[in-house]
C-alpha cells in the first residue's frame, strides 16, 4: 500500500464525492448533491482561491480527503476531512490534518477552525488530541430542510499544534 497525499486534480471529483457519499452513508448523513454537498462538484471554486483542497490516493484510487477555506487573513476553517473505513486507524486521518495544517501555515493562516458533527467522536478526539480547543457547538439544517444536526466547534492554534 503506497499512500500519497496530492493536491486536487480536475477530474477527481467522482471519485472525491465516492469517499465524501461514502462516509455520509455510513453515519446515516443526507447527502444533497445540489444542497450541502454542491461544493464537491466544484473543488477549484469553493476551495482554491486562499485555501486548498487534497486528496489521499492509494495509486489512482482516492481513499481520503482534506481541505481549507480561507475565513479571514488569519482563519482558515477545515472543511471535508474524510477516510474509508479501511484506512482508519492507521494513522492516514492525523496525516491529512498535519498535512491540511502545514498548508495553512504555508498560507499565512494563524489558526483553524473546526466544525464536526456531534457523531464523529474519533475525528473530535483527533482535533484535541493536536490541541485544538472547543468554541461550543450549534444546530444546523439543511438547505431543503430535509435533516438537521448538531456540530462541535474547535479552534486550532496552528502554531501550537501538537503532532
Amino acid at each position: 500500500m503506497s499512500l500519497q497525499i496530492r493536491a486536487y486534480v480536475p477530474g477527481d471529483e467522482p471519485a472525491i464525492e465516492a469517499v465524501i457519499r461514502s462516509v455520509f452513508e455510513e453515519h446515516d448523513f443526507l447527502y444533497e448533491p445540489e444542497g450541502y454537498n454542491a461544493d464537491v462538484s466544484r473543488i477549484a471554486e469553493e476551495y482554491l482561491a486562499g485555501g486548498g483542497f487534497w486528496v489521499l490516493a492509494d495509486g489512482d484510487r482516492i481513499v481520503g480527503t482534506v481541505a481549507i477555506k480561507r475565513l479571514t487573513e488569519e482563519r482558515c476553517e477545515l472543511y471535508r476531512l474524510y477516510l474509508l473505513p479501511e484506512f482508519r486507524g492507521s494513522g492516514q486521518g492525523m496525516r491529512l490534518l498535519r498535512h491540511a495544517v502545514d498548508e495553512a501555515k504555508r498560507l499565512g493562516f494563524h489558526d483553524m477552525e473546526i466544525w464536526s458533527d456531534k457523531v464523529l467522536t474519533l475525528a473530535h478526539r483527533l482535533y484535541t488530541r493536536i490541541g485544538a480547543r472547543s468554541i461550543g457547538d450549534r444546530s444546523c439544517t439543511y438547505a431543503s430542510g430535509a435533516q438537521s444536526y448538531e456540530e462541535w466547534g474547535f479552534v486550532l492554534d496552528l502554531e501550537s499544534a501538537d503532532f
